[in-house]
């Protein structure tokens, strides 16, 4: 069986793997436990093989931890993926990205495909029809936004991440909120629009922590993913584990 293990910003992803692909254990807690968070993987999983994936500082004992299995990958930009990789400074490239990126290639084959991660930062990526990731775009995520307007002015509230039906605010939360989580959207969605107008047709994955609001909102067919970057570290390790 496969170890995931994403560590990001925030939060510390693990999951378990079986040789079909499927997740039969999953566990995800705040980054400051994670050098406890294998412990919390039942004892009865035979893992033989590891990958990390982090965009933080990793703990000496996690580390320790997956270096003892047999087989380990802690991935950067010099690990074998099986798709190219375009992005001009691929040793500043968020490896949770191209994670996601070698998932999106195996979920629509020579197909272009812009796949969204809105998490702590919303991240829009393209992988083209010739298995290429092209690169993206990085911004704040709905949170960071909706703190920074409170953290950075003497009177704004800070607000909670509400989807309001009016399209303009008639209160100040609701105005914070609106460009908070509305524009963000109107962000997305023109992201999405433009990049058909420039290379036609395009799949759109979704996947993060607050994809379920944009599902709900966008017209744009789209396929969401919530184990996104997981699925494609997977990938990422049954290639290099051949």
């Amino acid at each position: 069986m496969n170890l995931v293990v994403d560590l990001g910003n925030t939060r510390i992803k693990v999951a378990v793997f079986n040789k079909a692909g499927d997740i039969l254990f999953s566990y995800i807690t705040r980054k400051r436990y994670s050098e406890n968070v294998l412990s919390k993987i039942p004892k009865e999983y035979n893992i033989e093989s590891a990958i990390l994936c982090n965009t933080s500082f990793v703990g000496d004992k996690l580390m320790e931890t997956l270096s003892s299995y047999a087989y380990f990958i802690h991935l950067d930009e010099n690990t074998p993926i099986p798709i190219v990789n375009k992005y001009g400074t691929p040793n500043t490239l968020g490896k949770d990205r191209i994670a996601a990126a070698v998932r999106a290639n195996m979920l629509f084959p020579y197909q272009n495909t812009l796949f969204i991660d809105m998490g702590t930062c919303i991240t829009i990526n393209l992988i083209n029809d010739k298995r290429e990731f092209v690169g993206g775009n990085i911004s704040p995520g709905i949170l960071m936004r909706l703190k920074a307007m409170h953290k950075f002015t003497a009177k704004l509230p800070l607000v909670q991440p509400i989807l309001n039906k009016e399209d303009f605010g008639t209160t100040t939360v609701k105005a914070l909120q609106n460009g908070g989580v509305r524009g963000t959207f109107i962000e997305i969605e023109s992201f999405i629009r433009e990049t058909r107008s420039k290379i036609g047709e395009i799949n759109v994955i979704l996947t993060g922590g607050d994809a379920y609001f944009f599902e709900s909102w966008s017209k744009n067919k789209i396929f969401v993913a919530p184990n996104l970057v997981m699925e494609g570290l997977n990938e990422i390790l049954n290639y290099n584990a051949k």
